[in-house]
């Protein structure tokens, strides 16, 4: 089990790495300066941009299916790849270019459906979520699945669309990017991560009931 967990963390760096390098690129490409006002991308780097964004889960999926069985430990796995992955992505920025000064800094997240914006602390926060529910999903028994129920499902799509609105209602606030983000909107932001901390806890309460009915939680090997 450390060997995989190992070997997922040091993919995640070494993924976060090229996703560092290609945003110095097309900082680069766009004329450098900060990043609010935000830089006008061509319809075709646009489209290009999101494919990338999209392709990049896509991966992380994909890799964090391959080294376990069952739906619950292979959703731990993904919450830690994909948690160490932005980690280690603002690490390299800041390695690179010397970007963020600080957690405090404001970033442009993410771009589908429309894009996000919001300070690295609230990305850090949510990892810093993402590798705990990690460690709890990779702790129960190999066959348990990820069976949130209604109840978890209905938590963690909520949860989910507060942060995500969040994020998007901030590239509001700024004139659709023309502006410069000041204040962040901190209530529906922990709202959601309120209902995404339930939805985990209810997730894993089941798959520790799955568990139990059959081999039990394992420990790490």
């Amino acid at each position: 089990m450390r060997e995989k967990i190992a070997f997922l963390v040091i993919f995640a760096a070494a993924m976060a790495f090229v996703e560092a390098a290609v945003v110095v690129y097309l900082r680069d490409l766009l004329g450098g300066g900060p990043i609010f006002p935000m830089k006008y991308l061509s319809p075709k780097l646009l489209a290009v941009e999101i494919g990338r964004e999209g392709a990049t889960v896509v991966m992380l999926l994909c890799v964090a299916s391959l080294p376990f069985r069952g739906g619950a430990r292979r959703m731990g796995a993904f919450l830690l790849v994909f948690a160490a992955w932005d980690v280690f992505y603002y690490l390299w920025l800041r390695v690179t270019i010397g970007w963020p000064a600080g957690i405090a800094a404001w970033d442009v997240l993410f771009l589908i459906p429309l894009p996000w914006v919001g300070p690295v602390w609230s990305v850090l926060l949510i990892c810093a979520g993402m590798i705990a529910f990690s460690v709890a999903f990779l702790r129960t028994s190999e066959d348990a699945p990820f069976a949130p129920g209604l109840s978890g499902w209905a938590t963690g799509v909520a949860g989910s669309l507060a942060v995500i609105a969040t994020y998007i209602l901030e590239w509001r606030k700024i004139g659709y990017g023309a502006g410069i983000p000041d204040a962040f909107s901190l209530l529906p932001f922990f709202l959601g991560i309120l209902l995404l901390a339930v939805s985990g806890w209810i997730t894993y309460r089941s798959a520790l009931s799955a568990g139990r009915r059959g081999t039990g939680p394992l420990l790490y090997a």
